[in-house]
């Protein structure tokens, strides 16, 4: 299904571009975005690709495609949004973020942190992809021992809180397009404005991530506007289940757009420039 989208206007620091996002039929949320109770941890036959998720709250759990999951023997990122119900356990298709570590505990933890959009954008090359993309940022914020996206993200800290402090969500306000470096790169929209509200600022921290290596040029309102239509037509079918959800998935020469279908409903819609240079290509390891 297509959502009825309304883009605003746009605010600019430096390289980052920031549009805010209204959809018609939010509804109010039902689910839980906190993993403080939840237990993220190895499968009991350890693989690099999957973790398995408890719930134990009274209220469907949401992570969101991008999130890393912290600890255990290796950093992930999730690959896809996953709702996992109340009382419940789900399985989560993982990839790894630090190549050069694999010991230590079985459990993960959840900041509710994203991983940066140009390592998001080069999962669908796979492992692969995703490592030359964090390898990529050793040149700018310095190699660690483990290969870490984490450990940049880190580093990297005081100055992507410098480009977004002050920037906050609008009255009603349920998704967000980014753009970076004079083009759109992202749309995230949610069912609820209070989700948005809730990953605000972690959205705006892994795009800044990107952002900072990027030339100051505005993205013109027009592209956004543009990249969002066309997102927004892309046709999706369903391509896997997602814990008590499922995934649908489309492209065509703009976009790369995903769901979390859940309830009969939309909850999470993520879309991608496959046009982009942080998405074209994974940078040179």
């Amino acid at each position: 299904m297509t959502l009825t989208l309304h883009i605003g206007r746009g605010t600019d620091r430096g390289a980052l571009s920031v549009f805010p996002v209204w959809t018609d039929g939010t509804v109010p949320r039902t689910y839980s975005l906190s993993a403080d109770t939840a237990r993220l941890a190895e499968h009991d036959v350890e693989k690099v690709s999957s973790l398995v998720v408890t719930n134990p709250g009274d209220h469907p759990l949401l992570l969101l495609e991008g999130q890393l999951l912290q600890g255990g023997l290796q950093h992930r990122m999730l690959v896809r949004s996953t709702m996992v119900p109340a009382s419940g356990s789900a399985s989560l298709d993982v990839l790894c973020v630090e190549q050069g570590r694999w010991s230590g505990g079985r459990e993960q933890r959840s900041t509710g942190d994203r991983a940066a959009l140009a390592v998001r954008g080069a999962a669908a090359q796979g492992q692969g992809g995703v490592w030359s993309r964090v390898a990529g940022y050793d040149q700018q914020f310095g190699a660690n021992p483990t290969q870490s996206f984490v450990e940049h993200a880190r580093r990297a800290d005081a100055d992507v809180a410098r480009l977004i402090d002050g920037l906050a969500p609008l009255d009603g306000q349920a998704g967000v397009v980014i753009g970076i470096g004079g083009q759109p790169v992202m749309m995230e929209v949610f069912d609820s404005p209070s989700t948005l509200r809730r990953q605000y600022r972690s959205i705006l921290r892994a795009a800044a991530l990107d952002a900072l290596g990027n030339p100051a040029v505005r993205t013109p309102s027009r592209r956004a506007v543009r990249f969002a239509d066309r997102a927004n037509a892309v046709v999706r079918t369903p391509s896997a289940r997602a814990g008590a959800g499922v995934t649908s998935t489309g492209a065509d020469q703009y976009a790369r757009v995903t769901t979390l279908d859940w309830q009969d409903r939309v909850v999470h819609l993520q879309a991608t420039n496959v046009r982009h240079t942080l998405v074209q290509a994974p940078a040179a390891a």
